[in-house]
């Protein structure tokens, strides 16, 4: 199943070994045995850990109305996107949940497939973008697992997909000041101007 991602993307970095998959849904349990927190590509692509992917979960859950108990992380790519599965489906369709567009997007695209589906020409996570960001920042290094590439202004509040606006942050981090930013956007009215901003430490 992910022969063909890491040809494309090789691991440079293994996470421990995973072997107690109980808490993951059975049909994510080879994956997460397989390749559970490794490392694609310098950090374009890692895999959940059982732990990691709880806390994933937990994340996206608070973004998107409706994903607890629906859907399960199994992976995050280099703009700290969480990749999960549709668990009402019966091969899984994949969602991408976007915190720097503070939505999620859904793939049409079985976890059965998904893997060769980001190898293909298909491309829906970017690999070239990511590539550009590297060489115009060359002393960047690894992307943690624990970081991500993030917009420094979120798209839903404005912000321009382009280079100039991304730079490596903390994961965790980013992701929490995008729910919190999107979730208070959501709730102003049409042609609202946000002249402070305040993050909660709850």
């Amino acid at each position: 199943m992910f022969d063909r991602l890491t040809e494309a993307f090789p691991v440079t970095m293994r996470g421990e070994s995973v072997e107690q998959v109980d808490s993951v849904p059975e049909v994510l349990q080879n994956c997460f045995r397989d390749m559970g927190g490794a490392t694609l590509a310098n950090g374009f692509y890692r895999f959940h850990s059982p732990s990691s992917a709880q806390a994933g979960n937990a994340r996206c859950a608070r973004l998107v109305s409706g994903f607890a108990g629906n859907f399960y992380c199994f992976a995050f790519d280099w703009f700290g996107r969480e990749l999960a599965i549709d668990l009402r489906k019966p091969d899984g369709d994949v969602i991408v949940v976007d915190p720097g567009g503070g939505e999620y997007l859904r793939s049409d695209e079985p976890f059965s497939s998904w893997h060769d589906c980001v190898a293909g020409e298909e491309d829906p996570l970017a690999y070239p973008y990511y590539l550009e960001w590297r060489e115009a920042n060359p002393d960047a290094g690894p992307v943690g697992f624990d970081q991500c590439i993030g917009y420094l202004v979120p798209l839903f509040l404005g912000g321009v997909d382009e280079i100039s606006n991304l730079a490596l942050t903390d994961r965790e981090v980013y992701f929490e000041i995008c729910v919190q930013l999107s979730n208070g956007a959501a709730k102003l009215p049409t042609g609202a101007t946000i002249d402070a901003l305040r993050i909660s430490e709850a």
